[in-house]
Parts: structure tokens; C-alpha cells; sequence
């Protein structure tokens, strides 16, 4: 176990933990928080519009655990993002009582020393203003070959997302909403700032936003705070195991990403952001082609592979096996998925289908729900 430094053992951490019917985890979640390392740690939990147990196992905690505290929402239509402004504003000027606010989903568990192993990221650097989990995702029940590889698609893709924010070091691209630990200076700068903005009091996230973590992670940063991930910070998440579950979140992320850059506009903190959407399109235009021309050939009879497609599908080949380093205790499907790789590609090509159709939406001013 990491020793703690004296400078941060001490420090508060209020929890907020955003849940609409998750009464098949909540109790696991809760107690994830309570059995933390880290001795200062309050729990609130906020049931949104909860038709399930969720409210009833979450005051049963709530009775045999001082630290924790349960509030149900009220008239609120904004999911998430307005359940967590609704905590805020419950909170009020107490917020100031503590450090730290560590925001979670309701079906995520976390790793006991997991805000002892966020403290020492806040050690490291004095400007960091907000730093996230792990991307782990919990053992799930697999029925069918479908099911299998979805799950296992998804396991291997999170363990790319942890490798990208490697890359990105101290600014992520987004401290994702399943375990956040934020800086309550920060969040006090973006409640000013939002209430210049005329979105009211106590208010943190911006309600007409889909992907509420991408949006306050920009805004952070965009005030000089660093973001970044502490891979000492284990937590793991239930991941959707049917197609159109799978295609609903990642249109709601990737369409809540394009509406965060095309309001906040270029600038220093969104600028690789948007480069990555014109790397996008270069790459999908390219490929597009390639497969064009080489039908094209085919058709012809004078196809011949070039021995630079060689090279580049084996680079492609190599950096796609290689994520698996960064796999939590890869199982056996996660090899035959990456080795074999025909499986990814066609799980990629259902990304950049999911990445197309939010881009149409977009562009035609469509409704998301979150």
C-alpha cells in the first residue's frame, strides 16, 4: 500500500454518487466508499428519479453509516448533469468545508486506496485540478457469443483509453464521469464562471451538454488546471452488452464531444481536440479509397498488394496487439480478439459508423438525449 503524505491525509473528500435505478450495485458502491483507505470521506447519494430499491438499500447505508447521506432529486430533467448540479446546490456553502469532491457512477466500484492513490496525484502537482480513474470494467454474466464480444470489445477498448491518457499526461482529453476526484477550488472557479454565464447558482455542469465529464474537464483546464489520470486509481464499471444500448452511448458521447468544442471554440485547450476530428476524417476518407481502389483492381485484374500496405497494415497490426499490455487481467477472449483482428476491425468500423452518425446529427441540429 502507498504511504500517504502528512499534507494531504488529513484532507476532506465529500462524494457524490449520481444513481437512477441502480439498485443491483448501489450497495457495493456505497461500500466501496465507506472501506476507503482514506479516512475524511462523506458519501452522498443522489437518487435521480429512481423507480427501483435504490432509494430504500441506499438508507439502509445511510442508517448504519454516519458518512453517508441520501437526497432525491426534485422536478429535475436533466439526468446526470442535473442530478450532481442538484447535489451542489444541497451542499451549498458547505461545499468549502471540504478539499476534494469525488464524483462516480452508481454502478462503479472503486479500489479501496483509490482516493489515497488521487492524494498522491495532488501531492505530485499543485496545479492539477482534477484527476480520474482507471477505465476498468466489472466481471459480467455473458450469455450468449453476442454478448461475449461486445464485452470483451469493450474491455479491450478501455485498456486503450487508459494507454491514450498515458500520452496525454497531465491534459486528458476527458476525466470521464465513472470516478473523478476534483480539486473544490476548481469547481468553485467554474461555479463563477457559470454563474456569469448566467446558469445560475451552485451551478458546476452545464445542463445542454450530453457528455457532462468532457465539458467540465475543457472548462477546467481552460483555467489552468492540469487533468490528468492516476494509474494507481483502480475502479471498475458495468459496460452495455446489447448493440443498441453500445450505439446510444457512444452517439451520446461522441455528439456531446462535438457540441463541448463547437461551443467553447478553438482555443489552446481545444485545439488537439479538434485535430483529432480532422484526423478522423482524413484517416476514413483514406481508407475509403484505399478499399475503392483496391476493388477497383480486383475488378480490373491487375491487383498486385504494394509492399507499403504490407508495412502499414503490419504497424496497425502490431499497435493493436499491443494494447493488450494494458489490459486488467486479460482472459483469453481479449488475445483471440486483438490476435485474430479481423473481429476488432469490424468492432472499429461500428465506432466510426457511431462517429459518422453523431457528426450527421450534429450538422443537422438533431436532439440528443443524455
Amino acid at each position: 500500500m502507498a504511504v500517504q503524505s502528512c499534507e494531504n491525509a488529513s484532507k476532506k473528500v465529500i462524494a457524490f454518487v449520481p444513481a437512477h435505478n441502480e439498485a443491483d450495485c448501489i450497495e457495493q458502491t456505497i461500500m466501496s466508499l465507506v472501506n476507503q483507505t482514506h479516512g475524511n470521506v462523506d458519501v452522498l447519494v443522489i437518487s435521480d428519479n429512481s423507480t427501483d430499491d435504490t432509494v430504500k438499500i441506499a438508507r439502509e447505508a445511510e442508517c448504519k453509516y454516519d458518512s453517508v447521506h441520501v437526497i432525491e432529486t426534485v422536478n429535475n430533467k436533466f439526468k446526470k448533469s442535473g442530478a450532481l448540479n442538484f447535489a451542489y446546490r444541497y451542499l451549498g456553502e458547505q461545499l468549502d468545508n471540504y478539499d476534494f469532491v469525488l464524483t462516480m457512477d452508481g454502478d462503479t466500484v472503486l479500489a479501496s486506496d483509490l482516493i489515497e492513490q488521487a492524494m498522491i496525484e495532488y501531492d505530485l502537482d499543485k496545479k492539477l485540478g482534477v484527476v480520474c480513474s482507471r477505465a476498468g470494467i466489472m466481471k459480467q454474466p455473458l450469455q450468449t457469443f453476442k454478448e461475449k464480444y461486445l464485452y470483451h470489445c469493450q474491455y479491450v477498448e478501455y485498456a486503450d483509453f487508459d494507454r491514450d491518457r498515458i500520452g496525454q499526461d497531465r491534459g486528458i482529453k476527458v476525466s470521464h464521469g465513472m470516478c473523478s476526484v476534483y480539486k473544490v477550488a476548481a469547481i468553485r472557479d467554474v461555479m463563477r464562471k457559470r454563474l456569469a454565464d448566467n446558469e445560475g447558482e451552485y451551478c458546476v455542469y452545464k445542463v445542454t451538454n450530453i457528455t457532462e465529464d468532457y465539458e467540465l474537464t475543457v472548462t477546467i483546464k481552460e483555467f489552468g488546471y492540469h487533468a490528468t489520470t492516476g494509474f494507481g486509481m483502480l475502479a471498475w464499471t458495468d459496460v452495455p452488452l446489447s448493440i443498441k444500448a453500445l450505439w446510444m452511448q457512444r452517439i451520446r458521447w461522441f455528439r456531446g464531444g462535438i457540441d463541448t468544442l463547437w461551443s467553447h471554440g478553438v482555443n489552446r485547450v481545444t485545439a488537439y481536440d479538434i485535430f483529432d476530428h480532422f484526423l478522423f476524417w482524413f484517416l476514413f476518407i483514406s481508407q475509403f479509397l484505399l478499399i475503392a481502389w483496391t476493388y477497383q483492381e480486383i475488378q480490373g485484374g491487375t491487383y498486385s498488394m504494394n509492399k507499403a500496405v504490407y508495412i502499414v497494415i503490419g504497424i496497425m497490426y502490431i499497435n493493436n496487439v499491443y494494447t493488450l499490455r494494458y489490459v486488467q487481467e486479460p482472459e483469453i477472449w481479449d488475445y483471440i480478439l486483438r490476435i485474430v483482428y479481423i473481429p476488432q476491425v469490424l468492432y472499429t468500423w461500428f465506432t466510426a459508423a457511431q462517429q459518422l452518425y453523431a457528426y450527421y446529427l450534429f450538422m443537422f441540429k438533431a436532439y440528443q438525449e443524455w
